[in-house]
């Protein structure tokens, strides 16, 4: 493409993806135009020894100021010319120009190039028509028993014991470092009062094993070989030696099922067969809400997969650093890897783009809208949800700046529907 009815000449390139790239030229007359204007802007202002303010001559003031003048005349005239070329285009940039090949002099034509990216073309491919799995939603009295169970452990106290520790109980621990060839640990040998629990959901099996028979005051030995996706990074992949020492064994006392624990759970629980009531009707709750969520989930996979289009890279870059940015904040005095970061949310972010884009394609082409009676409704069950009035939700929410995302919320749950409506749900 090649630029006619301006004062500006330019050419458009389309390069790889979404990029296209501005080849300007700016005539020789707007750039002396500009020139003059700034240095005249700068003779009334400029205040220069051994001259009153506006009377220092032209040749002392471009001897003074002629890199700033460039710097501002470049500035000016590039920000002036590619709005410029940009309507004459009718391009729409979804990102800010890099300018490169930046040629200017006073007295030539000042070239440069910009490059953008725009919104991608998407030609949808199938969005209807799925297969989607829903899972069964049926609760078992093993799922209730495990509940209730956990409930238990999570009210029991802890109280010393004589006996030799056995699963389930908690030890206090000193450990000293016997083993470390990759010096994970650094120089730290000792580690103090050690809170272990012997049971497979919070601690590795090496531990288990040694120290299970266990009293108060023995020592052990233990080599522990950490899971290469151990959460405690410095120690994944690694083996590790310790002479451990028991400070105390504790064991787990259930609490005692009178009116007091009932009344903690609840107030119009009294007995264990209510208390189960309550537990199935939560553990189904969160279960139906998991399976609208696979579901959603599974729709969001398939529109993607079947719907191919070129990603602008300055989106997903716009993401990451939104992502970098927020762990900064959350962890102020904590020291932040960015490409860590960035590497590791790379994928959630170009899944959550792709959806985005593809959703609103969907919603244009099928003229799906979020209507205000729907955005009324979301507000409605927000309101109820914080026992406020439907006024106090809309007017926390205008305050919050949170409206353009309810209506991003409802517009998702439409086309959602839109997409589910048209498919097929099989039992899992």
């Amino acid at each position: 493409m090649t630029g006619g009815e301006l004062d500006y000449n330019y050419s458009v390139t389309e390069d790889k993806g979404c990029k296209r790239i501005f080849d300007v030229e700016i005539p020789k007359e707007k750039v002396d135009e500009k020139f003059d204007e700034i240095y005249k802007m700068l003779k009334r202002e400029a205040k220069i020894p051994g001259f009153r303010p506006g009377k220092a001559p032209m040749s002392v003031i471009k001897s003074r100021f002629g890199k700033d003048a460039l710097s501002e005349v470049g500035e000016s005239l590039i920000q002036e010319a590619f709005g410029e070329v940009i309507k004459d285009s009718k391009i729409s940039p979804i990102s800010n120009p890099v300018i490169s090949k930046l040629d200017i002099k006073e007295g030539e034509p000042v070239k440069f190039t910009a490059s953008v990216e725009i919104a991608p073309e998407i030609k949808l491919e199938k969005t209807t028509g799925f297969t989607i799995k829903k899972g069964s939603e049926e609760i078992s009295d093993d799922d209730v028993n495990k509940a209730y169970d956990s409930i238990l452990d999570m009210q029991s106290t802890l109280e010393p014991s004589d006996e030799p520790a056995k699963e389930g109980d908690v030890l206090t621990v000193d450990m000293e470092k016997t083993l470390d060839a990759d010096n994970r640990l650094g120089d730290k040998k000792d580690f103090k009062d050690f809170t272990v629990e012997l049971s497979k959901e919070s601690s590795l099996p090496e531990f288990i094993d040694a120290l299970v028979g266990a009293k108060a005051d023995d020592e052990r030995e233990v080599t522990v070989e950490y899971p290469a996706d151990y959460n405690e990074k410095i120690l994944a992949g690694a083996k590790v030696g310790f002479k451990v020492k028991v400070g105390a064994v504790k064991k787990k006392v259930p609490p005692t099922l009178d009116d007091e624990f009932f009344k903690k759970l609840g107030e119009d629980i009294k007995s264990v067969d209510e208390l189960k009531v309550k537990i199935r009707k939560d553990l189904q709750a969160r279960r139906s809400k998991e399976i609208q969520e696979d579901i959603r989930e599974q729709a969001v996979k398939n529109v993607i997969m079947h719907n191919d289009f070129d990603l602008p890279q300055s989106l997903l870059d716009n993401y990451l650093n939104d992502v970098v940015e927020d762990f900064k904040r959350q962890y102020k005095n904590q020291p932040v890897d960015e490409e860590e970061i960035k590497q590791k949310y790379r994928p959630v972010g170009i899944r959550m783009i792709r959806w985005n884009l593809l959703m609103h394609e969907i919603a244009e082409k099928e003229d799906i809208k979020a209507e205000k009676e729907d955005i009324d409704k979301w507000i409605e069950t927000f309101a109820d949800s914080y026992n406020m009035t439907f006024d106090q939700a809309k007017q926390t929410l205008e305050q919050s700046h949170k409206v353009q995302e309810v209506k991003e919320t409802v517009l998702e749950a439409k086309v959602m529907s839109y997409i589910l409506d048209n498919s097929e749900l099989v039992d899992a």
